[in-house]
């Protein structure tokens, strides 16, 4: 199915478009998305450290985990929306090597299990800044999704990595 939808894609104009480097107007598309798409993946990763970290109790002790996800769960789905973008941008321009690679699947797979994290940590302080500290049974499973949550986003930085060798 994916190698179907690839072919498809590569005979759109708007592959032709954004994999055209032979024009002055486009040849800096990939690249310039390439770079937005590891900014924003710096974004994430430091937000998402420090939330698993502080949800660990290994740093930030200072302030709530409510707090803290508050505080940087805006910028973590903004810079997925961006990782999106991009990522999309650069699927289109090579849909061959990125969509038949058993590192993009292994990347999607990873995505949907820690979004779905950050998710809960998001709408449960969101609807009570204290959740995760009302019970130690509470405290316990946000210091397992954590530790869950920090293992996966190193697994996504390194499938991301590897789109580029595995086929």
């Amino acid at each position: 199915m994916l190698q179907t939808f690839s072919e498809w894609l590569t005979q759109t104009p708007l592959h032709d478009f954004l994999s055209d480097t032979t024009r002055m107007s486009t040849w800096l598309i990939v690249p310039v998305s390439q770079t937005i798409h590891i900014l924003a993946v710096s974004v994430l990763m430091i937000c998402a450290g420090l939330l698993n970290l502080r949800a660990l109790n290994i740093a930030g002790r200072r302030e709530s985990f409510g707090k803290l996800a508050s505080d940087v769960m805006p910028y973590i789905w903004i810079a997925l929306a961006i990782l999106l973008f991009t990522g999309t941008v650069q699927t289109i321009a090579e849909p061959t090597r990125e969509l038949l690679s058993a590192a993009f699947g292994t990347k999607v797979a990873l995505l949907i299990v820690v979004v779905s994290i950050a998710a809960v940590f998001h709408a449960t302080t969101k609807q009570d800044a204290n959740y995760w500290d009302r019970s130690a049974q509470r405290q316990w499973m946000v210091s397992v999704l954590g530790a869950l949550s920090l293992f996966l986003w190193f697994g996504i930085a390194a499938a991301g990595r590897l789109i580029a060798y595995v086929t």
